[in-house]
């Protein structure tokens, strides 16, 4: 009887953890004109693709991209838009300096997860005497169900714990 129960314990771990949500966080996939790129002249669009579906909400800006300039001061940018996985940002045509570029971006995929990161392109060649920009992407998240998920596999562990113990007693 004894094992007949553990195994039903271990079962239902595997089982309710196997078919919860996944709780990946979309990453980025590519980006248009690549990361960390030279570049002989401004291109007309920057595009980053991440790895699930973006989220929109009507007209309500929930995913951003922004540029700024080698001296720190933004670059407008015309318009964004989103096609599925891709957000795009439309630059306006005007003469840019040489310089070290960054592009930053925030975006909230489909399953609610938003991500944030940033990364450099260069025209022509680098700034000088520009300490490098950090690259990240927030993936480090407490979530309810990562903590309803936890306390379950707590409580699984400790009952089956207790009994195993408890029927060793008995044996004795």
């Amino acid at each position: 009887m004894s094992s007949k129960v553990s195994r039903l314990i271990l079962i239902f771990a595997f089982l309710s953890f196997s078919f919860a949500p996944a709780a990946a966080h979309t990453s980025v996939v590519k980006t248009v004109p690549e990361y960390k790129s030279a570049l002989t002249e401004m291109p007309p669009s920057i595009s980053i693709e991440f790895t699930d579906v973006l989220m929109t909400l009507g007209e309500k800006k929930v995913n951003s991209i922004e540029l700024t300039g080698p001296d720190g001061s933004p670059v407008a940018i015309e318009s964004t838009s989103i096609d599925q996985r891709t957000l795009t940002a439309q630059l306006p045509e005007q003469s840019y300096r040489d310089g070290t570029y960054l592009v930053s971006y925030r975006v909230v995929s489909a399953d609610g997860h938003s991500i944030s990161g940033s990364y450099e392109l260069y025209l022509n060649t680098p700034s000088k005497g520009v300490a490098p920009i950090e690259e990240h992407q927030s993936f480090f998240h407490i979530h309810q169900g990562h903590i309803i998920q936890a306390g379950v596999a707590l409580i699984l562990i400790l009952l089956w714990w207790g009994y195993r113990r408890f029927t060793r007693e008995q044996e004795l």
